[in-house]
């Protein structure tokens, strides 16, 4: 790293490129990034702890599942569900249609399929499913409406969006419904930074084979549970047929304690080139995005996590590198960020030291909050 000046938050864009556009070459495949580099506009970058996000509580807890308890029973055509508890937020389900789960006839939704793509690159403002008027911003915005009637100080913007095409039985190829609709990906904000990834996310191994196990005793004295809502957590995802007919699932965090009120940051472009040695040696196949926000830390205690800010490369990883092809037979990139990749993951990197976290590592205590300093 050639520059490894610190900035304020407010002055990184004056100091960072406004886009990483560039074309690499390795091991025969082309890689072409062309990404914005993004960041909040906000005047501090605190680091902060927090803690799931508790269920919500009575009386509104009562009236929403009496509501949605007796709109379901009287609506044949749709479903309405409703869910609060510890760890899993909220659960609502407003008005869609059949096939979207077990139907009320007990046939089951694995008999129905329908197209389904990711939108790589995209204007939210022009993209639309499949005979659905609704663009996708249209569509984020009925997430965000419903989600702050409910809970009206959670902040949350669009990081990745799929569509689909028309749901037809599999059987007979007959239509059930000839709309597209939205599948979304919504990161919940703290103090106007986006909660972009855990680190468990970034590592190759163990975290990939023991979700909901105990870690081995090489991390003590950091063992503990691992499950998958540690990092489904300051994540909301939202389905949309339209503004009546949508579900929403919130796994939210709730703010405890101030760790540090403004960190010094060092800019992308001064850590990029860690990220350009692995596209080199053939570990990163393609870029999807590139954001200054919050990465979620593990701290001594097993209720609380550390979010800090962080360079967060969300990218196609693939840990054999250049022997892939050998021991996985991917030829090429998947280009898909949902759970049909298991390469999709984020390069996280420390935003006041700029280091890069490696992928391979299994040193102890490599998913602890490190150590953060304030401006002096």
């Amino acid at each position: 790293m050639a520059d490894t000046r610190t900035f304020s938050i407010k002055e990184l864009p004056d100091v960072t490129s406004p886009r990483w556009k560039q074309t690499y070459e390795a091991y025969g495949r082309t890689i072409d990034v062309d990404v914005e580099i993004m960041i909040p506009e906000v005047e501090t970058a605190p680091a902060l702890k927090v803690q799931w996000a508790p269920a919500l509580e009575d009386p509104l807890r009562s009236e929403l599942a009496a509501e949605y308890e007796k709109a379901d029973k009287e609506d044949n055509k749709h479903y309405y569900r409703f869910k609060s508890k510890k760890g899993h937020t909220l659960y609502l389900e407003h008005k869609w249609p059949l096939h979207g789960g077990t139907q009320k006839d007990k046939e089951d939704f694995s008999r129905v399929t329908s197209d389904e793509s990711d939108l790589i690159r995209f204007d939210p403002d022009k993209a639309y499913a499949e005979n659905n008027p609704m663009t996708v911003r249209e569509a984020a915005a009925v997430v965000s409406t419903h989600l702050q009637e409910i809970f009206p100080d959670v902040d949350i913007q669009l990081d990745t969006a799929w569509i689909t095409g028309a749901v037809r039985w599999k059987r007979n190829k007959k239509i059930l419904d000839d709309r597209g609709y939205y599948h979304l990906n919504m990161r919940q904000c703290f103090h106007g930074i986006p909660l972009m990834a855990s680190i468990c996310e970034t590592y190759t191994d163990p975290f990939d084979q023991l979700w909901g196990e105990i870690l081995d005793e090489k991390d003590a004295p950091y063992m503990y549970i691992l499950v998958r809502r540690d990092v489904d957590h300051g994540l909301v995802r939202g389905s949309v047929y339209s503004e009546d007919s949508w579900n929403i699932v919130a796994h939210l965090y709730a703010e405890t304690e101030l760790l540090c009120q403004d960190m010094p940051l060092v800019s992308f472009d001064a850590v990029k080139s860690q990220v350009e040695d692995l596209i080199n040696k053939g570990y990163v196949r393609w870029i999807n995005s590139v954001t200054l926000g919050y990465a979620q830390f593990k701290t001594g205690n097993m209720d609380d996590f550390a979010l800090v800010p962080s360079w967060v490369v969300w990218c196609e990883y693939i840990p054999a590198g250049p022997l892939a092809e050998k021991e996985y037979g991917v030829n090429d990139s998947e280009l898909t960020f949902d759970c049909n990749n298991g390469f999709y993951r984020p390069l996280i990197i420390n935003a006041q030291t700029g280091k890069l976290y490696d992928p391979e590592s299994t040193e102890p205590g490599r998913i602890i909050c490190p150590d953060l300093s304030a401006w002096q």
